[in-house]
């Protein structure tokens, strides 16, 4: 029997007609568990697929929910309510979705986080492990609300990592906000360890962590809506051709300075009533007395002396009708105490220019600028450590690569133009009353057509006064000193900005002004941040 069954299974080992059925009974398990697999994977997938854009559009409905104060606690039913709407092939087997409330980036409370899952079975791997399947599907969208910004440190570049970079031993107390329109993933960098006070900081892109991490500012990244703010305007123009030289415009002269102390107060009273000769007084508010000392150019007809100079303003408003009339007048008193010395010393060289197209306006001795339009072609506009430079009610136009470097002087005191000075100089076209209400403050305006100049520099000291905006939309400027202002904000502009080194810039407004240039409309912000 045993010889038999020996025989049988020598027979079969050597017989080949069989082996094609052997490989098909061999195989057939394989191909139907792998078929079964690959129709479980794609009914998989396409849960996957359907929950997780489920849970995006439920975030991003919650997020938005958030931006308006009347949808503000109805942001978990919107989100739901989004959720059930996009659930389709696995709405019955999916949980009703987990909706809350997360910080981001350094916020509080300011994104919406959705967290859901589908429970099923599937035909070949609950057959294999006797259980079903469990996906899970996680969304987070982040959102701002609208309100518009300003800033008085703009970089304009669009793409430029780093588009403002600070560095060093600076100190930047502006708090009045930094902004760059880049959106590169770190359009603020920070280098070293600088004493940075800047009350908030906006980006197109990113910002670095360090902002975050070592002070108190809000941090604002991805904001789309971010624009330059003078983008709209257009340089004025006076071709009037000048040239400068020592040997031409520096001569003898006197200077007349004023020195000492002045302390301002300002009080604004607000009345109201139904006629312009019975109001009362509505609220009354005083800032100050703020003293400082002065040592600046003399005004006309100032005198030395104790003595105290007094201004009023009044502005009216009718805020009823023909029927009913109501007025408010805002009545602005400012009072200056001085106690100041005014004298008069001679200088063996000074130059007074009047306004006009220089191709180089390197200063070469102590300079006055009479009012009006500077415009610089090609060359630079450079002021030395040795020189003082007074001008009031000036502007200064780069065209052509033109530049501007001012190197701390003895005395450094440029104050931009108001508009009314503005309707009032020479300009080829003249400038009419729009066009000069925009271009009020503007102390520095490069040319857009120009080629623009990486050598643009300000490395000033405290006695370095700049009262007005510089804008340089084409150039990169670079800043090293120390900067006052006295009269006006201080705005910087420019295609970007580097603060390094021994920077001290720690006032850009008088005390009593805002930097109220904005750079946004306002509008909210949603987006899907995971």
């Amino acid at each position: 029997m045993f010889e038999r069954l020996r025989r049988i299974l020598r027979e079969v080992r050597s017989a080949r007609s069989g082996n094609a059925t052997m490989m098909v009974a061999i195989g057939v398990p394989a191909l139907i568990g792998g078929s079964g697999l690959a129709v479980d994977m794609s009914q998989w997938y396409m849960w996957k697929r359907e929950l997780q854009y489920a849970v995006d559009q439920a975030a991003l409905a919650g997020a938005f929910a958030r931006l308006s104060e009347d949808t503000e606690d109805d942001y978990s039913d919107r989100a739901i309510q989004e959720f059930s709407a996009n659930m389709a092939v696995a709405s019955g087997a999916a949980t009703t979705p987990n909706v809350i409330l997360a910080n981001y980036n350094g916020g509080s409370n300011n994104s919406v986080i959705v967290r859901a899952q589908v429970s099923d079975t599937l035909p070949f791997s609950s057959f294999v492990t006797g259980r079903g399947v469990v996906i899970d599907a996680t969304a987070q969208a982040s959102f701002r609300r609208g309100a518009p910004f300003t800033s008085c440190i703009i970089a304009v570049d669009d793409d430029e990592e780093g588009a403002i970079t600070i560095g060093g031993s600076v100190k930047l107390a502006a708090r009045c906000g930094i902004a760059a329109l880049s959106n590169a993933a770190e359009a603020v960098t920070i280098n070293g360890n600088p004493e940075v006070d800047p009350g908030w900081v906006v980006a197109r892109g990113g910002i670095d962590d360090w902002l975050g991490e070592n002070t108190d500012a809000e941090i604002h990244e991805y904001v789309d809506d971010l624009t330059d703010p003078f983008a709209d305007l257009t340089p004025p123009n006076d071709p009037t051709e000048r040239t400068y030289s020592k040997n031409q415009d520096c001569k003898g002269g006197t200077n007349t300075t004023t020195t000492g102390t002045e302390t301002t107060t300002t009080t604004v009273n607000v009345y109201t009533g139904d006629k312009k000769n019975e109001m009362t007084l509505y609220s009354s508010t005083v800032d100050g007395p703020v003293t400082r000392n002065v040592n600046r150019p003399a005004y006309k007809h100032e005198q030395s002396g104790q003595y105290t100079v007094t201004d009023t303003d009044e502005n009216w408003d009718d805020r009823g009708n023909s029927q009913s009339p109501r007025y408010i007048m805002t009545q602005t008193t400012t009072t200056i105490e001085k106690n100041v010395t005014v004298s008069t010393t001679s200088q063996s060289d000074i130059a007074t220019i009047n306004p006009g197209t220089y191709t180089d306006l390197t200063l070469q001795c102590d300079t006055v600028l009479n009012p009006g339009i500077y415009v610089i072609d090609g060359g630079n506009f450079e002021t030395n450590a040795q020189y003082s430079v007074q001008g009031n009610g000036v502007m200064f136009v780069l065209k052509n690569g033109a530049g501007m470097r001012i190197n701390g002087g003895a005395s450094i005191n440029l104050t931009a133009m108001t508009t009314s000075q503005l309707l009032n100089i020479y300009a080829d076209p003249p400038l009419d009353a729009a066009t000069a209400n925009g271009l009020e403050g503007m102390l520095f305006f490069e040319d857009r057509s120009s080629s623009g100049n990486n050598g643009n520099l300000i490395a000033g000291n405290a006695n370095t006064v700049l009262n007005g905006t510089i804008y340089m939309p084409v150039s990169a400027m670079d800043f090293r000193g120390t900067i006052t202002v006295t009269s006006q904000c201080l705005m910087i502009a420019a295609n970007t900005i580097s603060l390094l080194g021994n920077v001290n810039m720690e006032t850009f407004c008088p005390p009593g002004m805002l930097e109220d240039t904005t750079i946004s409309s306002g509008a909210g912000q949603v987006r899907l941040v995971a």
